[in-house]
């Protein structure tokens, strides 16, 4: 028995079918008998089978009103009607019959793999069922049986490690594949222009394709847009790279919708991934045409941050990390993050010669969703070109703790991270920060770090990092410690006028601050001020300092604490902190 004749056979068992069908073909102008393995390759037998397990489960998906019509869609792609509703309901459970099917095709593509395992089809149908059906761990052995030369192979096994939730993995492989490509291949791989808002497109399409230029912009894109910078790999990119080789999976191959896999499908794929889970929708009975409802993973989040962000990090704050920010151009849900919230905290930068101090307080003692037998906190900070990353990384670490991080003295962007693996619940808090605004000055000053007073004035930042603030928002019956340091300060010591003063925050305040422009102190009524002379440290030209406020008097708000500190009679040099007063 011919090899195709065994697999026909084997195909014929496995869908219950007696191995005796005959089929007429064509030789030079007459029509002879043969057997359906004479006429068919393994391909063959392997897209017949696909495509007849995907009518099927066309045919049979359980119903499922969407509550939605074409008016109400989020956005149109298309012929399709694309909607983001975390309250919508989830996808009804598949029915077992096109599990069993399921199971069926796969041990088919299994055998016709073993037997052609240098054809890209069956293996990339093999992968792509074997991960459906839930095993993720029998797809990476899958692309790794595949003999397909050049990239392809590669490409399978970095997707069944994304699967695998393997990041790194994945990043290295895909990686490695990418550079096999032909640069046309590898500047449609790389491209980003799906994921960006128009004004970020235009900017972007005037690199060429293959620059430097183009290459650094893109890995930056994809380190900004990490969902976790503490984590090895990258698997925002590698989520990228996956719907790639999705891409690749559907390529002459049935899918789940009427119509076969066109621009517009693979358009909403790359944006937003593709289905997990499918139902059956109201149909046209004029003509007969399925209304399939496509499940993509949910909470998903902003795929790439905005534009403004991409071009000027350091001056970004939290809200512009919002993880549903509009315009929402592609989604991803990391499956590590069911829950993806702001992390309260607290930070203060200081400056150690070339380098930056970074300190970071949280408390998640009050947030349930990390309440677990063990939760993994990081301080990142890092160089806006996303060329390098500084991390400080505790695992099983304590509800509430403070961790410190250095980094080059230099415009930064920072990610304070406490997460739950167990509970797949992420607390984060991103923006970028620079080091204190001073022009024409020798003195320079670090940020204000809010501290519980504990008896002692802290002269060094390791004594009051234990008592730091896990929060900006503080009770008026509480004192408050502030510490900070004065940078360039005289060797020999020289006098400094030292005034903090807390004003309610205006609009105005907190639009300069945001741009490290000078603030003028707010006149207020009955401010909390307090002013007195000072010397600099005697022996270094770092001051550290702290000071100890009453804030009894201040009704519940906003409010900025402003320092000015006069050097020698000279000039005055400044710093802010804004901080929200709760009630007594």
């Amino acid at each position: 028995m011919t090899m195709h004749r065994r697999i026909l056979f084997l195909v014929l068992s496995l869908i219950g079918v007696a191995p005796v069908v005959r089929a007429q073909i064509v030789r030079g102008g007459s029509t002879v008998s043969a057997t359906a393995a004479d006429t068919l390759s393994p391909f063959d037998l392997g897209r017949r089978a696909q495509r007849d397990f995907e009518l099927f489960r066309r045919l049979h998906l359980p119903y499922q009103a969407t509550g939605r019509s074409p008016s109400q869609c989020d956005e149109r792609v298309g012929r399709f009607c694309y909607w983001y509703d975390e309250r919508s309901p989830a996808a009804p459970p598949e029915p077992g019959e096109i599990s069993a099917k399921r199971n069926v095709l796969i041990a088919l593509l299994d055998s016709l793999g073993h037997v052609a395992p240098d054809e890209r089809w069956i293996v990339a149908q093999r992968v792509r069922y074997l991960v459906e059906a839930g095993r993720g761990r029998d797809a990476l052995t899958a692309a790794r049986e595949c003999k397909v030369g050049g990239w392809y192979c590669e490409i399978m096994i970095g997707f069944s490690h994304h699967m695998l939730g393997e990041y790194k993995a994945a990043d290295s492989v895909y990686e490695g594949a990418i550079a096999k490509m032909l640069e046309r291949d590898r500047c449609v791989w790389r491209d980003l222009g799906n994921l960006i808002d128009d004004d970020t497109r235009q900017s972007y399409r005037r690199l060429p394709c293959g620059s430097k230029e183009r290459i650094a912009y893109e890995n930056r894109v994809w380190f900004l847009a990490k969902v976790l910078y503490s984590t090895e790999g990258n698997d925002s990119r590698t989520e990228w790279y996956a719907r790639m080789t999705y891409v690749e999976m559907m390529r002459d191959a049935a899918g789940v919708y009427q119509f076969g896999f066109d621009d517009d499908e693979r358009e909403l794929l790359l944006r937003f991934g593709w289905p997990r889970a499918w139902a059956r929708g109201r149909g046209d009975p004029r003509t007969g045409e399925i209304n399939t409802v496509g499940h993509e993973p949910t909470p998903a989040y902003r795929f790439i941050p905005p534009g403004y962000v991409l071009n000027n990090p350091t001056i970004s704050d939290s809200t512009d990390w919002a993880v549903q920010l509009p315009p929402v151009v592609g989604r991803y849900a990391p499956p590590y993050a069911k829950t993806l919230k702001p992390l309260v905290h607290q930070k203060a930068m200081f400056r150690r010669g070339d380098s930056a101090l970074v300190v970071m307080a949280y408390d998640a003692r009050n947030m349930p969703e990390l309440d677990s037998t063990g939760i993994t906190a990081a301080l990142v900070v890092a160089p806006v070109t996303g060329t390098q990353a500084f991390r400080t990384i505790h695992k099983q670490a304590p509800r509430k703790d403070v961790i410190t991080a250095k980094a080059p003295w230099a415009p930064l962007i920072m990610s304070a991270e406490v997460w739950s693996p167990d509970r797949s619940a992420v607390r984060r808090a991103r923006y970028g920060m620079a080091p204190p605004f001073a022009v024409g000055t020798r003195v320079t000053l670090s940020d204000l770090l809010f501290y519980e007073p504990y008896g002692d004035f802290p002269t060094t930042v390791e004594e009051v990092a234990p008592h730091a603030l896990t929060t900006e928002k503080v009770h008026a019956g509480e004192k408050l410690g502030v510490y900070w340091e004065a940078y360039g300060t005289e060797l020999a010591g020289e006098p400094m006028k030292v005034s903090l003063t807390v004003v309610r925050e205006v609009e105005e305040s907190g639009f300069l601050r945001r741009q490290a422009k000078t603030l003028r102190v707010v006149t207020e009524a009955t401010p909390v001020s307090i002013t007195v002379q000072d010397m600099s440290a005697r022996g270094s030209s770092t001051s550290p300092r702290a000071l100890q406020l009453d804030i009894s008097t201040l009704s519940k708000g906003a409010y900025v604490v402003q320092l000015e500190i006069e050097v020698a009679g000279q000039y005055i040099v400044r710093a802010d902190h804004r901080i929200e007063i709760t009630g007594r």
